[in-house]
């Protein structure tokens, strides 16, 4: 595809989620998320390989069924209540259409089953949209409707997304999958906490967003695509290494990693609103994530035997200076963003 063509295709994408942010009628907000989606469509199937053409058909179909039930749920308020407006109160039938409509956008359990194979199917660069930018939109307008919503629901929703997200990536082998089901624990630890603080979750999503975009850049960067092809990163260079395993373990929560506030912020939360129950299946389901987390850290600092140590560091032989590219700058930036801001993430949680 042109590079002209896929930067205003981008730029659509942008805008509609912009429309989504900021209107409070629900027809305009059914708008801006077909923009969205139609904008993504051709930048999904760019490729135009079978299996990516079967990704795009399938996210297609997912994100048009979870527009027609929002449309759906819209009408039947308008109906009701005689106005469009998101701020008048929600009546049952339409606040569990809406609640399921932005399950499927999210990928929240049970609604996730689409996600996994549609992010296998596409390359780092498009599933690094779908897994991120694609999410913001939904996750703002359940955000701004927390007060309307049904609560029990919601948080039933996030607490089996968790679980289903922890147990569904631990016989996984393609790296694609593990961020798959690894996206879909994060979205229920967020949303979860969406209930009680807006802006805590808020905090929480940023942060997953940028250590979700450095894990898709470096993975695409190494060309890893399944977890044998870890044990090759050794080969790379001892950057590549600690790239790869400290972003990891920053994705699963270990402190003093940056990753670790995302689950730091959400229990506090809940503890402090007395939400026990719902903080115990969110941590079953993260000490299960974290065994996948972990098996990647550990495949990435193997050295394959018997090969020689000479031939695994080739990297030691070259005397060639090259130029860094701008996609290995930006990895960088974004890697020291993702694990070494633990205290500006507290500051900014605080001004917030």
């Amino acid at each position: 595809m042109h590079r002209t063509i896929s930067t205003l295709l981008f730029l659509t994408i942008v805008f509609g989620t912009v429309i989504v942010v900021t209107s409070n009628n629900w027809f305009i907000i059914w708008i801006g998320l077909e923009i969205s989606t139609l904008a993504l469509i051709p930048l999904l199937c760019s490729n135009f390989s079978p299996r990516n053409v079967e990704a795009t058909i399938k996210y297609f179909l997912i994100q048009a069924m979870s527009a027609a039930l929002l449309l759906n749920g819209a009408l039947i308020q308008a109906w009701v209540m005689g106005s469009w407006s998101i701020l008048e109160p929600i009546n049952n039938v339409t606040s569990v259409a809406i609640t399921t409509a932005l399950a499927f956008k999210i990928g929240l359990a049970p609604c996730h089953f689409w996600f996994p194979d549609v992010l296998q199917g596409l390359p780092f660069s498009s599933g690094l949209i779908v897994s991120t930018w694609q999410k913001i939109a939904p996750l703002v307008l359940l955000f701004s409707m927390n007060e309307t919503m049904p609560t029990t629901l919601i948080l039933a929703l996030s607490g089996f997304s968790v679980l289903v997200g922890g147990w569904g990536g631990l016989n996984q082998t393609q790296t694609r999958k593990i961020l798959a089901f690894s996206s879909i624990g994060n979205m229920g630890w967020i949303v979860a906490t969406s209930i009680y603080s807006y802006n805590t979750a808020l905090v929480m999503l940023i942060i997953y967003l940028i250590i979700n975009t450095t894990m898709f850049l470096i993975l695409d960067l190494l060309n890893v695509s399944t977890l044998g092809h870890l044990n090759a990163v050794a080969q790379l260079s001892p950057v590549s290494i600690a790239l790869v395993v400290l972003t990891t373990l920053s994705l699963g929560g270990l402190p003093p990693l940056t990753g670790f506030m995302i689950k730091f912020f959400s229990l506090y939360t809940l503890i402090t609103n007395n939400s026990i129950i719902i903080s115990i299946p969110l941590v079953l389901g993260a000490l299960l994530s974290l065994f996948f987390y972990l098996r990647m850290s550990f495949n990435t600092g193997l050295i394959l035997f018997p090969h020689h140590i000479i031939t695994l560091t080739s990297w030691r032989n070259s005397n060639s200076l090259t130029i860094i590219s701008i996609k290995a700058w930006l990895v960088s930036c974004l890697f020291i963003a993702s694990t070494t801001t633990m205290p500006l993430t507290v500051f900014l949680y605080v001004i917030i």
